[in-house]
């Protein structure tokens, strides 16, 4: 018997996220796989000081998770991913996914470009395959004859 394959899919909202999301459900449709969609709070940004003693931005994204959590999941649901687990992180974006893909150890890791700059460095013979969703609006196809991609790159 196959065990289960294992999907990360880092997301942020916005168009590419919906593509994303509609690629996790064309994947789930295709066999038993057991996704994991993730939304990372970056921590990194500075905040504005929140009185005398300033608010730390783990405190500030703890009270962003929950309001952040619904929204992934009411986007989960649009796209009839209703098995899919939502999580949401915060931290520094490559550390933060680096210590979830240690620890849930998924087989593959869907992403597009805006996702894929906040994964951990890592060569082709270590940690799970990674797929990359191209963008297919308009503007983008038409700035990719202006800026092509080079050959090799993910």
């Amino acid at each position: 018997m196959k065990a289960r394959q294992r999907v990360l899919i880092p997301f942020t909202h916005g168009h590419s996220g919906s593509a994303l999301l509609r690629r996790a459900g064309e994947i789930s449709a295709s066999g038993d796989v057991e996704l994991l969609v993730v939304s990372v709070l970056d921590t990194r940004s500075g905040f504005d000081a929140d009185g005398p003693a300033g608010a730390l931005p783990g405190d500030r994204a703890a009270r962003l998770a929950p309001p952040e959590q619904k929204r992934l999941e009411h986007d989960l649901m649009r796209h009839g991913l209703d098995r899919a687990q939502a999580t949401v992180i915060w931290g520094e974006p490559r550390t933060a996914l680096s210590a979830l893909i240690r620890s849930w150890r998924p087989d593959l890791v869907v992403c597009d470009g805006r996702t894929r700059h906040m994964l951990p460095a890592r060569s082709d013979q270590e940690g799970p395959a990674l797929m990359t969703i191209g963008r297919d609006g308009a503007l983008a196809r038409f700035a990719g004859l202006f800026f092509p991609q080079a050959q090799g790159h993910a």
